[in-house]
């Protein structure tokens, strides 16, 4: 995956002054199905996240009552340097209004930005009795197993949570939501000055398309280009395809006549099961004596996408950060 983004990086880097993009997959606007219906909810929810760079365990609470998050406003902060654009509008440098809500117990709305959204589908898991550590840290868990801890992490939570002294486990009445499908209702683009070139987004453009399809041709990929034109900014969407599916998008969009590279957020609808396929496609077709790296880290990829937890319950939560 890796090698495949530096040839399409490499490609535009001939074409540009500047390399750059990428990002993660989005989810489809042609969403046509009615939304779910609305029920009565009221629950307490927890976010848990380890941030590596600063080494900590960071919680969040959201009490949902009667749908809501109570006493909460939600925005998505912008720097002067940060855009956000929409089919109605482009943000920068402010606090643009988002907003999320409870339809179900199992279903839940999020808007990033005004005329944007998408719905995700969770299912509840049971994780009493299962390791906290190999829940909470499952890609750490491959690569530590396989090539041990790095010295750079010897001293990190991380590290001293994989050599704890007799594993944690989570007690009864654990419990955490895995998201399993993501409906998309409108998308949005996001770049920044660093993806600004001062390439001319025309000329760019004309040698791109036939460059692209011709240097995936050689390693036997496919691509799609969706395009579109939101407040006067024309973009197009382009998205690559190994034989197991997408391996990297990228968003290139006309700002004042100069190329911008961005990312698209909230594209197309996603279901968690296919792209566990996907992935655990690939790994199995991949030598996990030729490229052991390559293979371990496609291994964690898979792990982390089939134990990953977006939120948890207050017993779940207090007890991961018991680790």
């Amino acid at each position: 995956m890796l090698k495949n983004k530096l040839i399409l990086c490499s490609l535009l880097s001939v074409l540009l002054t500047a390399c750059g993009g990428g990002g993660d997959s989005g989810s489809s606007s042609n969403n046509n199905e009615p939304s779910p219906t609305q029920e009565n909810v009221s629950v307490d929810l927890y976010s848990v996240k380890y941030e590596e760079a600063e080494d900590h365990l960071y919680t969040k609470e959201y009490s949902y009552v009667n749908n809501i998050v109570k006493d909460t406003e939600f925005y998505t902060p912008l720097s002067e340097e940060d855009y956000l654009l929409t089919e109605d509008a482009i943000y920068t440098d402010t606090w643009v209004t988002a907003k999320t809500k409870a339809i179900s117990a199992l279903n839940f709305y999020f808007s990033d930005a005004p005329n944007t959204g998408y719905y995700h589908t969770f299912k509840k898991i049971d994780l009493s009795g299962e390791n906290v550590f190999e829940r909470f840290y499952p890609s750490y868990k491959v690569m530590f197993d396989k090539f041990g801890v790095p010295e750079e992490l010897l001293n990190s939570k991380v590290a001293q949570a994989y050599n704890r002294i007799g594993p944690l486990f989570f007690p009864q009445g654990s419990y955490c939501y895995q998201v399993q499908e993501e409906k998309v209702e409108k998308p949005y683009i996001s770049f920044s000055e660093s993806g600004m070139t001062e390439d001319n987004y025309a000329e760019v453009i004309n040698q791109l398309d036939s460059q692209y399809k011709y240097e995936l041709a050689k390693v036997g990929h496919t691509y799609k280009v969706n395009t579109g034109k939101w407040k006067g900014y024309t973009w197009r969407y382009y998205r690559e395809y190994d034989a197991y599916g997408q391996i990297y998008d990228f968003v290139v969009l006309n700002y004042n006549g100069k190329l911008v590279l961005g990312d698209m957020n909230y594209f197309e609808n996603v279901r968690l099961g296919d792209v566990v396929a996907q992935h655990k496609q690939r790994l199995n077709a991949m030598n996990s004596s030729t490229f052991v790296e390559a293979y371990y880290a496609q291994k964690a990829i898979v792990q982390e996408l089939d134990k990953h937890c977006s939120w948890f319950n207050k017993t779940a939560a207090d007890t991961i950060l018991k680790l």
